[in-house]
């Protein structure tokens, strides 16, 4: 019995390929969930990594093309012979003691090619980037409860918070992404698109300092509240024209927020 062989292909123009196919899917999140290929694969692709066969072709099945050879530059089996060769290179270079050289020097390319990605999506593609880079921290990120809506959030008085908002009806996004002066920010919920809405635990002033600082870039485009707990008073008084003290003075904020703008019920 043959089995077939994994096949690997580079594409004729291939970051120009990616690219429209980004295009037409609205973005590279969009992308990766239709052809179902990771978002880190996506940003290797348009850096010239071939593509296994079944992702180049549900990649040309999306953009409509029926003619695939006429795109394939190259194609390579990923075999037993690869493999061998592969292992005995290493142990040529390490016997020859330039393994660890040669792998410095590898490293040393690819940390570039990486900084060179992300100064071109910065540039280019400055909302693109910023919920990528985002969407690999949420995955490492620890999201423990899940609210009434149905979102997972990290911390209790998050939950609290956006089920507050739910049972009132309020309209909601949890940790979007909002822009001032060319700064990108994520913060934990803004509401009626034009207030956002801090949550906050930790027991320390540093925290209250870090926020000060992006309330002051904020408060221009937003109105800005932070919400704690009563008993952390002490830590975030330098907030006080922005503070909530606890869930109590919350719910009589969110009804302002009922009055003043919309909901989603």
């Amino acid at each position: 019995m043959f089995l077939n062989k994994l096949m690997y292909i580079k594409i004729k123009g291939q970051e120009e390929i990616i690219r429209e196919a980004i295009k037409k899917a609205g973005g590279y999140r969009q992308l990766s969930k239709i052809i179902k290929i990771p978002l880190s694969s996506i940003t290797n692709y348009i850096e010239g990594d071939r593509l296994p066969e079944k992702r180049f072709d549900s990649l040309i099945n999306f953009l409509g093309i029926k003619n695939r050879e006429l795109l394939i530059e190259e194609e390579l089996e990923d075999n037993f012979r690869q493999k061998i060769g592969g292992f005995n290179c290493v142990i040529a270079k390490k016997k020859k003691g330039t393994f660890d050289r040669d792998m410095k020097v590898l490293q040393n390319i690819q940390s570039k090619k990486f900084k060179q990605w992300h100064k071109r999506m910065k540039n280019e593609s400055p909302r693109e980037y910023y919920n990528i880079q985002y969407s690999r921290f949420k995955k490492v990120g620890s999201y423990k409860y899940t609210t009434k809506k149905g979102e997972k959030v990290r911390n209790i008085l998050e939950k609290q918070t956006a089920d507050i908002l739910f049972e009132k009806g309020i309209d909601y996004e949890y940790e979007p992404l909002v822009n001032i002066d060319k700064r990108y920010f994520f913060p934990d919920f803004l509401v009626n698109e034009n207030i956002i809405i801090e949550c906050t635990m930790w027991r320390g002033n540093i925290k209250a300092y870090k926020l000060k600082e992006k309330i002051n870039l904020l408060k221009n485009k937003f109105q800005v509240y932070v919400l704690i707990p009563k008993a952390l008073y002490t830590y975030y008084k330098i907030l006080n024209n922005h503070l909530i003290l606890g869930l109590d003075e919350f719910v009589l904020v969110a009804q302002t927020f009922i009055n003043n703008g919309r909901s989603n019920r």
